[in-house]
């Protein structure tokens, strides 16, 4: 009698949860959603209308979980029933390598008044029961459950948003295999998970009785885990807990939705976006990579680790937008000897972590939103905005000098210029050049020539001097001058002639016989540079007398 009151108490304490949790989540209609969370009904709310989902139910009926019968009954009608049309359903019973199948054909149908129901029709009546102790067909065959979660998947209309529950403890048990989940072929069912599905399944795996479970081997949630990504795993240990989280996800059917839409958003910002460090100078920057997107308006970076032997890595920085989708940040600095001369200090690449932490205008509805659909901080699919990547520190050099790098090209190509006009100017030696010159002086229609030759200079010619011109009343004397190219870049090197007596005389080109320059006496001016021809000649007048000076 105590049992079949206490029967009875559970019954109605599960009714009244549901019932409750039901008037309460009335609240959150379209209106009401657009109250509370005005920025992402702004952004989802026109989609929200028309966006159709499936859902998957996938129910562990063997023996093990007779006590949650009445409340997976229950709350799936009143699932079913807040649907609204257009959403598809599927119902999976899960028990024995058999008899695991759809229940009543529930595969990815698409709810209207009239099937609506007849599922509810179908949960109520027998054709939905759970087994009991040792019934022929208990069992619990998760790899045959698996198959028929993808398979309804991939009906050619279901739904691309895609909700799985999978209401078990995880356990597998066959009659062929027994607990061993080895048997199975577990790696080919992910082939069979389509790519439009990857990015828009929420995944929750409900744990029943999980503290009863006596082969922690026959666990099958790493596969599962390998299959369709990681689930989001919920203990529901008694049948009250389990009627709780069916009344919050049925009375926010539609918070779930956009939930679901924003992960799928989330998952596709993150997986456009790439990360990297870069060296530039003595910083060590962080460029990230990211599309134009809404939901983030900036981001803050951590170099966790990776700090080598000279880099120190900087605490949280604003990243800064510094060009058309890159953003980059400071995250470490190399810190240098500063020695007096030029030197280069080496840091070995490491592997490091860096933390983004992103900024959103959405932030506070997001972790409100998470807060309805019980989203849990840590479940692998939500959206998180602290992100941590795998990166590598470059392997850097780094300039060590207290003068930059600069300074020091300018100082050794200045005393490479100096060297090398310094030799420049001594190896050329125009004073010691073989040079003959030639005097031809016409007068009363009379010519005659003086030759003379010298290697050494000063050399001078006309009234007196290495080469007498008898008659002359001139008298020029060669010179040769060196100059450093450096320090006077605006002399020339080579030979040069000054008029010591006489009134005046014309530097002539030799090719195109023109004056160039009339020089007086006590002028100097170049004749021509070191190892070049020469290409003037000299020409003095007295009187009716010229005399024409040439030079080879």
């Amino acid at each position: 009698m105590k049992s079949t009151n206490k029967f009875f108490l559970l019954s109605f304490l599960i009714i009244f949860v549901l019932s409750a949790n039901i008037v309460f989540g009335q609240g959150h209609d379209f209106e009401a959603l657009k109250k509370e969370y005005p920025m992402l009904m702004k952004r989802y709310g026109s989609r929200l209308e028309s966006r159709t989902a499936h859902y998957i139910f996938a129910i562990d009926i063997s023996s093990s979980m007779q006590e949650y019968e009445s409340v997976v009954r229950q709350s799936l009608v009143t699932f079913v029933k807040a649907v609204p049309d257009g959403d598809q359903i599927t119902l999976i019973a899960m028990s024995d390598e058999n008899n695991t199948k759809y229940v009543n054909s529930i595969k990815c149908i698409t709810i209207n008044p009239k099937l609506r129901q007849s599922i509810v029709q179908t949960i109520t009546s027998p054709q939905f029961r759970f087994l009991r102790t040792g019934d022929k067909n208990d069992g619990s065959d998760g790899y045959s459950m698996t198959r028929k979660v993808l398979e309804a998947m991939n009906v050619v209309n279901s739904s691309d948003l895609t909700f799985v529950y999978l209401l078990t403890d995880f356990e597998y048990w066959t009659h062929k295999n027994k607990f061993d989940k080895t048997q199975e072929d577990w790696s080919g069912l992910k082939s069979l998970l389509s790519d439009k599905h990857k990015g828009m399944m929420c995944k929750y795996g409900i744990e029943l009785n999980s503290s009863k479970v006596s082969h922690s081997e026959a666990i099958f949630k790493p596969e599962l885990d390998n299959i369709f990504g990681p689930l989001d795993y919920q203990q529901a240990n008694s049948a009250v807990i389990l009627a709780q989280w069916f009344g919050h996800i049925i009375n926010d059917i539609r918070a779930h939705k956009i939930n679901a839409m924003l992960k799928a958003d989330w998952k596709e910002y993150l997986d456009s976006i790439s990360v990297s460090l870069q060296q530039n100078g003595c910083d060590l920057n962080a460029v990230i990579n990211t599309p134009k997107n809404d939901l983030v308006s900036g981001a803050t970076v951590t170099l966790a680790n990776g700090g080598g032997k000279y880099l120190e890595p900087a605490k949280e920085v604003l990243a800064n937008e510094c060009d058309d989708n890159v953003w980059r940040a400071s995250v470490g600095r190399y810190k240098t000897e500063s020695t007096w001369y030029p030197s280069y200090l080496k840091e070995d690449a490491s592997d490091a972590r860096l933390i983004v932490s992103f900024a959103s205008p959405y932030a506070e509805e997001i972790f409100k939103l998470q807060g309805l659909c019980q989203e849990k901080t840590g479940a692998p699919d939500a959206v998180r905005f602290n992100q941590e990547y795998s990166v590598n520190t470059p392997a850097a050099k780094v300039w060590n000098s207290i003068a930059p790098l600069w300074v020091w090209i300018v100082i050794v190509a200045l005393a490479l210029l100096l060297i090398v006009s310094i030799v420049l100017k001594y190896i050329q030696k125009p004073h010691k050049r073989y040079t003959n010159f030639v005097v031809a002086r016409k007068a009363a229609g009379r010519s005659k020539q003086y030759p003379g030759d010298t290697r050494t200079f000063p050399y001078s010619l006309g009234t007196d001097g290495e080469l007498v011109i008898p008659g002359a009343t001139w008298k020029l004397r060669f010179t040769t001058k060196r100059y450093n190219p450096i320090l006077n870049p605006f002399r020339k090197t080579g030979y040069y002639v000054t008029l010591e007596n006489g009134d005046f005389a014309n530097i002539v080109d030799e090719i195109k016989d023109v004056n160039l320059e009339t020089i007086k006496v006590g002028q100097t001016t170049f004749l021509f540079r070191y190892k070049k021809t020469p290409m003037v000649r000299i020409e003095i007048t007295e009187g009716t007398t010229t005399n024409i000076i040439s030079i080879s």
